[in-house]
């Protein structure tokens, strides 16, 4: 591991702005791109309305009543309070933004003219595509999901659907988002004009769940949630659940983990033989899997190349092997919260690891400001 060699966006500076009247699935997107240039070196200023982001008080807390929602995605940002409802407030987020690289932000904030006109490159995140004129519609990730397609994919056909768990439709615009950001950054890097870099949540979620589209335009209809009629399903095993999960090649390979005559029937033989007799399959991989804990099954399905996967609690993920080899959890020291185990980047530099620095606190926010 190269310890001094310097990170890879460490010569860019960046401004983030948040505004209290946004909807959450927004701001959650706009601070997960941030973060995730912060953690790889770019000097991050978050902009704060006063009180605070709002973040700051999302659930779930903290032992201490701080948000872990706003640790997560803050680390190794700096931060300041400014009131940018007042022309004090405004004058020096220009100042900030003239010399920043980029500037990520939000639509619909009141502010948003201010960051699309200065130097620093725009990195607009909102809800819905620009055609649509509806930066003043009501959203929330809730709907933006539904939008999507992704909660007719999810829970039980006969019962109601459900939302993902945690924020995934932000984080996935997050992820797009900052992809823009390196892109407008490798542009100013080599002297060009970097483009204006729009992402609205209501795009991405149909880029994510493209089998809606795809599905309904080659069957007349998108693939929704089917239950016990299910291709792959989630199962019970000895100690917890497993996912089945092979792919079209991976049947023979399958059907010899399992190691049951009944699976060599001509009805197995092809896909669409195993979606007509789903149930019949089932009947066979269930008591297999039933008798057998999670690494042994994990264990005899990988060395025969099935991608069958163990189910964790979170709990039970601080333990696991593949994130205690890789270290993604990496301990950290706050300055009021004491110590702290986050998750670093699933990348490295040069064989560094991204160890980030804690979420900056609200006091030394309205100090800075």
């Amino acid at each position: 591991m190269i310890e001094d060699t310097p990170l890879p966006l460490a010569r860019f500076s960046l401004i983030e702005i948040n505004d209290a009247n946004v909807p959450l699935c927004l701001r959650l997107a706009t601070s997960l791109a941030a973060k995730i240039a912060a953690d790889l070196g770019a000097d991050v200023l978050k902009i704060e309305p006063p009180g605070g982001d709002p973040v700051r008080r999302a659930p779930p807390m903290l032992s201490h009543g701080e948000s872990a929602l706003f640790q997560f995605l803050n680390t190794s940002k700096r931060s300041v309070v400014l009131d940018l409802a007042r022309e004090k407030g405004r004058l020096a987020l220009r100042a900030l933004l003239a010399t920043a690289d980029a500037v990520l932000f939000e639509e619909p904030a009141p502010i948003a003219e201010l960051p699309r006109s200065g130097k620093a490159t725009p990195i607009e995140i909102a809800a819905f595509p620009l055609e649509m004129n509806a930066a003043t519609r009501p959203v929330s990730e809730l709907a933006i999901q539904a939008l999507g397609g992704l909660m007719h994919m999810i829970g039980e056909p006969e019962r109601k659907p459900l939302k993902l768990a945690g924020h995934q439709a932000s984080y996935a615009a997050g992820f797009a988002a900052f992809t823009g950001l390196t892109a407008a950054l490798a542009a100013r890097s080599a002297g060009r004009t970097a483009p204006h870099v729009r992402v609205s949540l209501a795009e991405v979620m149909q880029w994510v769940n493209w089998k809606a589209a795809s599905g309904a335009d080659a069957m007349g209809a998108s693939p929704g949630r089917e239950g016990d009629a299910s291709e792959f399903q989630v199962v019970p095993c000895r100690d917890g659940y497993v996912a089945v999960v092979y792919t079209l090649s991976q049947w023979p390979a399958t059907r010899a983990l399992i190691g049951d005559e009944r699976l060599a029937d001509p009805k197995f033989a092809t896909r669409a033989g195993r979606r007509q007799h789903i149930g019949a399959l089932y009947e066979i991989l269930k008591p297999w899997l039933a008798d057998r804990t999670r690494a042994e099954i994990q264990k005899i399905a990988q060395a025969r190349g099935v991608p069958f996967g163990p189910v964790f609690t979170p709990a039970e993920l601080l333990r696991t092997e593949q994130y205690v080899a890789r270290a993604f959890l990496a301990e950290t020291t706050h300055p009021t919260l004491g110590s702290l185990l986050m998750p670093q980047l699933p990348v490295q530099w040069n064989g560094r690891s991204f160890a980030p620095r804690p979420a900056p606190s609200l006091a030394a926010a309205e100090l800075a400001a």
